[in-house]
């Protein structure tokens, strides 16, 4: 995993700064608050600090001025490394999320090393299609808050299944997203950073429609290696969305390493589109990890016959699931292939984000409910 070679007291010194100045401008339209409240509906568990009242408390006797700052909405849910909230910096108004973990038992100091390893990765990573991270702020000794962008459409899941009221994007709005996932991806390995647990839950949506990449708990950096050198990667993230190679613990080549995101990209957008896992992944326990090799090692690619994928759509799943690495598309690639080459979404290179009006109208065409309410309110 990826390592660094400052010290944790000196990361906190140096970033532990007044919140203002941490916190860049922000752009981003987060009027109408009561309807966020609608959109991220969550299930708060039993846990004390899933509890926004709690929360409060908690923080109003161990860190005051952040509510001078701050503002607590709503608890989110869950992330892989501590509690995920929504709230507002007060004198703007803008929504950001904010990512709570407490340092409080033994099992947690593992949690506190990915949370750092989060932070650290995060803020070398800026571009369009990457959750933006604005602050890191220390909250008392065995507690820290990450200050995030936030997705006012909560993320991918929760986009088609609550907003949408669907069990699957349409290829026109796949098309739109996939893009835009590569960019991000592209992004990162440009940085040399895998990713490592990309699945519809780590992408965000913002107001504008636009996907973010989020949650770099498990990412990893190959920076300090040369393309020829094999090397294993840790076993990290969603194992129905893990490359075999991953799963199997085999040594790879530092030149192919970027086709573990691509095979988890090809099954993020192979789940999105037919609602269900390749290789007949569906059934099998998460956990068990010989049973997905199996599965995947022996099961024939097959697509559903229940919903229409055009042959372009089926040929790029087919070359971003490949079990081989050494045959998978790398990111650039992919971009390349004629599903994206030829998609009518058009992706502005200069800007690097997706012609939204242009979604809009295909998003009307496939006659997807709640977006014309949204659009007439646009």
């Amino acid at each position: 995993m990826m390592s660094s070679k400052i010290s944790e007291e000196k990361k906190i010194n140096y970033y532990n700064k007044k919140y203002e100045e941490k916190v860049i401008p922000f752009t981003r339209n987060t009027n109408n608050i009561e309807n966020q409240n609608e959109i991220y509906n969550s299930n708060i568990g039993k846990d004390y600090y899933s509890n926004i009242n709690n929360m409060c408390s908690f923080l109003k006797t161990n860190k005051p001025k952040f509510f001078e700052d701050f503002e607590l909405i709503e608890f989110i849910n869950n992330g892989s490394v501590g509690y995920v909230y929504r709230g507002n910096v007060k004198k703007s108004k803008k929504s950001i999320a904010m990512k709570f973990i407490m340092n409080d038992n033994k099992k947690d100091k593992k949690d506190k090393k990915e949370f750092f390893q989060e932070f650290e990765i995060n803020r070398k990573l800026h571009n369009p299609h990457i959750n933006e991270m604005y602050a890191l702020t220390k909250i008392n000794n065995d507690s820290y808050f990450l200050i995030l962008e936030d997705g006012k459409y909560g993320d991918l899941n929760h986009l088609i299944k609550i907003l949408l009221k669907r069990k699957s994007l349409t290829e026109a709005s796949l098309d739109y997203f996939g893009i835009q996932i590569l960019k991000g991806l592209e992004h990162m390995h440009k940085c040399k950073i895998l990713h490592l647990d990309i699945k519809p839950g780590n992408i965000l949506i913002d107001s504008n429609l636009n996907a973010k990449l989020t949650d770099f708990s498990v990412s990893c950096s190959y920076a300090s290696f040369n393309p020829g050198d094999e090397a294993r990667i840790p076993l990290a993230g969603t194992s129905k969305f893990m490359s075999p190679e991953i799963l199997s613990r085999k040594n790879i080549k530092i030149r192919d390493c970027e086709k573990i995101d691509v095979y988890s990209f090809g099954v993020c957008l192979y789940y999105l589109f037919f609602g269900e896992f390749p290789y007949n992944l569906n059934q099998v326990k998460s956990k068990d990890y010989p049973e997905i090799i199996r599965k995947i090692e022996e099961e024939k690619l097959e697509f559903p016959k229940d919903l229409e994928a055009s042959e372009l759509l089926k040929d790029f799943l087919s070359k971003t699931l490949e079990k081989d690495i050494s045959k998978r598309l790398n990111i650039r690639q992919a971009l390349n292939h004629p599903w994206i080459q030829g998609s009518s979404i058009i992706f502005d290179e200069k800007e690097n984000v997706c012609n939204q009006e242009n979604f809009l109208i295909k998003l009307i065409t496939d006659n997807i409910p709640k977006f014309n309410e949204y659009i007439k309110k646009k």
